[in-house]
């Protein structure tokens, strides 16, 4: 049956996979071309009628038609219905084919006529953004249309129908614009029930054709569920199942928008599989298989074995706590686990939150698919996070509910959005601009201008990123001031607190927070080259400031003394006190100045130690830095220590994080990446024992690679017999085998970790 689900899965998914531009099969493409032509020509209808309408009332007549001419595609031998075809396979919301952009496209040139500025603003980013040349920072120009997650917890609470009442009181008081807002919400609210009819109407059709018993059951399942879901709030666990994957599929292709988050899984279907087995109606072995079919779509969606970069940017919450503090763990939370280990599954992506409190058979179930080398998992500390949110003005109650989607990017669920990856700065090349200058770069980066001292050097340095961060945050907000009309989304906005009590869309500012993340890149390395500095100018003094600069002119060719000088100099996260010591006084003096920077929608930045692949990405225009680091080697990743010193012991880097206060980053995601060897010694208890160590010091998320070395080069050289081997990068995992070799290489040259 699993095989069938398959093959159902990949028939059509092959398909619409995205080719050169178009969708693989020529029959799908212009069948799809059709449908969305329909849409499109009731848009420019509309559009003519109505050019002074306000963009959420485009948009929620957009989700109007997208819900009257999609065609439902379901799946045999699957009681899940998702499907809208409105968008290629390997799209999780922001799609090159869907027509959900068109409200941007129909604002873009009327923003540009009444806005002159932007043409200034868009010139500013090519020039700041430019990775060939400056090399400081990858941004999006505009407002993060990414790494969402949607309020999985109201529309539990209070279904579609219960969150229109909401709307139509909060109307009540509304003009203008708010007025406008309720409008809108309520439009697409209307759409969102009108696609789920379409698909019970669909199933109900196709029950009068197929004879197959176990087809039969499942298209049954739908036809009732469709009925309740989502216009009710779920009553049982295949509703509940059904809420979450319908819910992000069919939001994020009506609003165009990256959702990530497919939810907090056991937190909010424990309370609904255990009334189910308490009533009869479910068992376990049902559960188990239901919950295999809702998370096989997404990595045929992407054809894993195939994908060079599988970014499906697609999560699941595990553990963790409730909004009262209590534990989460339960048979849910065994369940996810078990079968994403035995499908040999790497989407969705397993975020797996722990405390203090959490039971020592979590940490073992999760540490023992990890120690079978299912790479698939994070760990991330409730304890760094939540106290960092409240730092930044959550309540605890919602910093309680926290995600983590895209990767593992802070989101306080059903609260607003974070902007989790609209802005990734390169730390250590605004210390190499410091030092040495580049045609241009003074515009951004201040020049370093002599100090005889190590504060008043560090004093400059810190000046120096306080002034780049300066005008790249104003470029951003005066342009994402601008635009953000035609980015509306209210369907999206109606899940988040505080959208509907203020009638404004998240966009405006109109959720409960209002965050922007930036994620700062190669802190090991920047901490490592403050470190040298210190030591080799300012303490011994085995050199003054231009000798090391012209050493880092020459590439350190010619200065081999000084070099080696650098690369034992301390070293973050080596458990060296001194230098964790600068990493943390770094860290915090940066994310004090971002907090007091507010964003377009009045809500304030706040930091993150998550970076993706940038460490690499970055590192190809860094020329040699102070640590003894040579030009274009790899930066250091997230809020590990960089790999010029080798760390045998992997109680090192986690003793370290005692001595950094995590919580300065507001809570904002800092990762902790380690490579451990595939080998019997660590038991599911001494990872449970190292998850435990890792709370009580601090670390703020670990990311294990279990892998043995051998098999890692072996693979290199004979791929078919390695085709499952699963290996972590950042913030995703994939086929080692089906990775370029440039990336697989650097996966291989990782510090292991053997102690």
């Amino acid at each position: 049956m699993l095989e069938m689900q398959r093959q159902s899965l990949n028939a059509y998914y092959q398909k619409t996979m995205l080719k050169d531009g178009c969708m693989a099969d020529k029959e799908t493409y212009e069948r799809f071309l059709s449908v969305r032509k329909k849409i499109m020509d009731g848009m420019d209808a509309y559009w003519k009628q109505n050019p002074s309408a306000p963009s959420v009332l485009l948009k929620s007549h957009l989700h109007t038609l997208m819900a009257e001419y999609f065609e439902p595609v379901i799946f045999d031998a699957n009681p899940f219905f998702f499907e809208m075809g409105l968008r290629e396979a390997n799209s999780w919301g922001l799609s090159d084919l869907s027509p959900a952009g068109c409200v941007r496209a129909y604002r873009e040139d009327i923003l540009h006529k009444e806005h002159p500025i932007l043409y200034k603003l868009e010139a500013m980013a090519d020039r700041i953004f430019d990775m060939e040349t400056l090399g400081l920072c990858q941004a999006q120009n505009t407002f993060d249309g990414d790494h969402h997650t949607l309020g999985y917890t109201q529309l539990f609470r209070y279904g579609i129908n219960g969150l229109m009442e909401q709307i139509q009181a909060s109307a009540m008081q509304a003009t203008g614009e708010e007025a406008a807002f309720c409008q809108a919400a309520l439009e697409s609210c209307r759409a969102l029930l009108a696609i789920a009819g379409k698909f019970g109407e669909a199933a109900a059709r196709r029950l009068q054709q197929v004879t197959d018993d176990t087809q039969r059951n499942y298209l049954q399942m739908m036809v009732d569920t469709t009925g309740r879901i989502p216009a009710q709030p779920p009553q049982t666990f295949l509703e509940g199942l059904s809420m979450l994957l319908f819910a992000r599929e069919a939001i994020a292709t009506l609003e165009g928008i990256g959702i990530s988050q497919l939810g907090h899984v056991d937190r909010l279907l424990g309370p609904l599989y255990a009334n189910d087995l308490t009533q009869g109606r479910i068992t376990r072995e049902m559960a188990a298989g239901l919950i295999g079919i809702w998370m096989l779509h997404t990595d045929i969606k992407f054809d894993l074995q195939n994908a060079s970069w599988p970014e499906t940017s697609t999560c699941i919450q595990l553990g963790g706590c409730d909004e009262r503090g209590e534990p989460v763990y339960n048979e849910v939370t065994k369940l996810f686990i078990e079968q994403h280990h035995r499908l040999k599954l790497v989407n969705p992506k397993l975020n797996c939150r722990y405390c203090a409190q959490s039971p020592a058979e979590y940490l073992e179930a999760a540490g023992s698919a990890i120690l079978s080398g299912h790479n698939n998992f994070v760990m991330i500390n409730d304890d760094i996070v939540i106290r960092g949110l409240m730092r930044s003005g959550v309540a605890e109650a919602d910093a309680r509910l926290y995600v983590s989607g895209g990767c593992q990017e802070t989101m306080i669920e059903g609260c607003g959005h974070t902007e989790g990856v609209g802005f990734y700065a390169s730390m250590p090349r605004v210390m190499d601009l410091f030092l040495r200058p580049q045609d241009g770069s003074t515009e951004f980066v201040p020049a370093f201008n002599g100090a005889d001292t190590f504060e008043e050097f560090n004093r400059q340095f810190l000046g120096a990123m306080d002034h780049f961060f300066s005008i790249v945050i104003d470029q951003r907000n005066m342009r994402q001031h601008i635009v953000k009309d035609s980015l509306v989304c209210p369907l999206f906005s109606v899940t988040q607190k505080g959208c509907i009590e203020t009638r404004m869309d998240y966009t405006s500012g109109g959720a409960l927070y209002n965050f922007s993340t930036i994620s700062l890149t190669g802190l090991g390395t920047v901490a490592d080259s403050l470190c040298a500095i210190k030591k080799l100018v300012y303490e011994d003094q085995i050199c003054s400031m231009e000798e090391l600069i012209a050493a880092l002119a020459a590439d350190w060719v010619g200065f081999e003394h000084l070099h080696r000088k650098a690369l034992h100099a301390p070293k973050y996260g080596h458990n060296q006190q001194e230098a964790d010591a600068i990493a943390n006084d770094f860290l915090c003096r940066i994310a004090e100045k971002l907090s007091q920077r507010k964003n377009e929608r009045g809500g304030m930045h706040i930091p993150s130690l998550f970076v993706y692949y940038h460490f690499e990405s970055f590192a190809r225009v860094l020329r040699a830095t102070p640590d003894g680091r040579k030009a274009y080697e790899l930066i250091s990743p997230g809020a590990a220590p960089s790999q010029l010193q080798t760390i045998r012991d992997v109680t090192e880097p986690i003793k370290s994080m005692k001595r950094l206060d995590f919580t300065a980053c507001g809570g904002g995601s800092c990762v902790l990446d380690v490579k451990l060897p595939l080998s019997n010694h660590l038991t599911p208890p001494l990872f449970a024992a190292l998850i435990r160590a890792c709370g009580e010091y601090g670390c703020p998320t670990l990311q294990p690679n279990v892998v043995s070395q051998e098999d890692l080069l072996d693979a290199r050289i004979h791929p078919d017999k390695h085709r499952q081997l699963i290996v972590r990068i950042c913030g995703l995992s994939a086929y080692f085998v089906a990775l370029t070799p440039q990336v697989q290489e650097e996966i291989i040259a990782r510090n292991l970790y053997e102690g």
